[in-house]
């Protein structure tokens, strides 16, 4: 006698940003429940909303991300929808490279206009079979982040059409429509007003905690925190002979305080972890005097890397914060692992057309305690720092009051005109977010050169020749009264 219903449970994550210890733990209370419900005669399935990777584990910074999803595999995942911490931080091509080595689909259907792909590497659907007529029907989309995909050339859909045009071409076999985004609560309730023909949104990105679901009509929306802290749960009731659900619901499951580490994942990490060794032991350059760094003073590297910065953007002017370098060069062979620990930033290169009254101001920012000493998520765990500057000699008097510190500024030979319009180089830091000391106007960056990121400007340059320590100092001069000093500190 043929079944009447099929009983579907979808396991999920999302946003687990690369918590190691935490995912280990999940994985084997993960692979004993699934076994557990597998025994039940349900059809089990575990999909990831997406960001399980995070630059901040230096093994993935290393490799972009492409080192990762060996992680993903050995913790059982059958999808995964593309988030926004491989592809926003190190390009849409490192994306595609980290697609490339998954052995489960990644999904991103907003990469995909008239059925062709906008970016390789990604599907925009995919079909589980439960029966001969019955299939489990997914698609996802990466995060709606329009003007960052641009950058690289990518004109993205939007969430709400792109989610509509394709429950309109899944509609045809009948089977349940589950969507698995990293777009957020708010985008996923969109969704589920406009699209009422999906059953099911498991979603990522906002890092909401919902312990029973929501609903938005008939739509359930299902999203289970963040760093692993909670394994998220779906189940579906299906008639097996028309498709339909019949019933629905969602509840999260706690990861036991004593559950132990999953042997595969933890094989997993290992395996990961000498991969980026051998990255991270590639010879860059010898260096023959060490490079030191400060976040409150000029400082070699922070000149030289201004320098680079400079040179890589064909700019009078180049400005950098300090905090974007967290530990100077040592002497010797530099290997991209020491270039890395110095540097290890996302910040991308930019030419910007600043007048030299901005490029004052900015200036005088910068050295604005409250502004240099401050601490932010994006310098992760350095103060923002003092500018470091490139092209510019700087007069200044730190007894100043905030705002009026810099007594002089010459580009070059000659004085900074305040009305003149100068090719600065910088990155996205010194303009956008917290602690950003430059004050843009629309229409006066020139160019972003993404994905590039400083730590491969610098790698780039140094390539070409050292400069000497008598070429990376004497920018930042203090006035005391009657006499100057090289800048000492804040």
């Amino acid at each position: 006698m043929a079944r009447k219903t099929i009983s579907v449970t979808i396991l999920h994550t999302n946003d687990m940003h690369a918590d190691l210890p935490a995912m280990s733990r999940l994985s084997a209370f993960l692979r004993a429940y699934r076994a557990e419900l597998l025994a039940e005669g349900r059809r089990v399935f575990y999909f990831d909303a997406g960001d399980a990777a995070d630059r901040r584990v230096r093994w993935i910074s290393a490799t972009k991300g492409a080192a990762f999803p060996r992680v993903l595999a050995a913790m059982g995942c059958d999808l995964q929808t593309l988030g926004n911490g491989i592809s926003v931080t190190y390009g849409l091509q490192a994306a595609s490279d980290m697609a490339a080595r998954a052995d489960f689909p990644i999904l991103a259907v907003n990469f995909f206009r008239n059925g062709q792909p906008l970016v390789a590497g990604f599907l925009p659907s995919i079909t589980f079979a439960l029966d001969d007529q019955v299939s489990l029907k997914v698609s996802g989309q990466a995060p709606y982040s329009p003007h960052i995909y641009a950058l690289f050339g990518v004109d993205v859909p939007h969430f709400v059409e792109c989610a509509r045009e394709w429950a309109r071409k899944l509609a045809g076999q009948p089977g349940p429509l589950v969507m698995v985004n990293h777009l957020g609560l708010r985008e996923d309730r969109e969704v589920a007003a406009a699209v009422p023909e999906v059953d099911v949104i498991i979603g990522g990105h906002s890092h909401s905690l919902l312990p029973d679901g929501e609903f938005v009509g008939g739509v359930l929306i299902a999203q289970a925190g963040q760093y692993a802290q909670y394994l998220g749960r779906v189940d579906l009731e299906i008639d097996a002979q028309t498709g339909v659900v019949l019933s629905k619901k969602a509840r999260l499951l706690g990861i036991p305080a004593d559950q132990a580490a999953d042997p595969l994942v933890e094989a997993a990490i290992g395996q990961a972890e000498e991969e980026a060794r051998q990255v991270l032991a590639r010879p860059i350059a010898r260096l023959p005097e060490a490079l030191e760094a400060d976040f409150f003073a000029e400082s070699a590297l922070g000149n030289y890397a201004a320098d680079a910065l400079r040179r890589r953007m064909n700019a009078e002017i180049g400005l950098l914060a300090s905090g974007l370098l967290q530990k100077g060069l040592p002497a010797g062979l530099l290997t991209l692992g020491r270039l890395d620990e110095a540097c290890f930033t996302t910040a991308n290169p930019m030419l910007s057309l600043l007048s030299g009254r901005q490029v004052r101001e900015g200036l005088e920012k910068g050295l604005k305690e409250e502004n240099a000493r401050a601490y932010h998520k994006s310098y992760r765990g350095s103060p923002v720092g003092i500018p470091q500057v490139s092209g510019l000699r700087v007069l200044w008097d730190p007894a100043a009051p905030d705002g009026n510190k810099i007594r002089e500024v010459w580009v070059g030979e000659n004085p900074l005109e305040e009305d003149r319009q100068y090719r600065v180089a910088h990155t996205d830091a010194e303009c956008e977010g917290a602690g950003a000391f430059l004050t843009m106007e629309e229409g006066q960056v020139l160019r972003t050169e993404v994905p590039t990121i400083l730590r491969e400007v610098l790698e780039e340059d140094l390539k070409r020749g050292i400069p000497s320590l008598n070429e990376l100092q004497g920018r930042w001069i203090q006035i005391f009264d009657s006499f100057c000093s090289i800048i000492g500190c804040l």
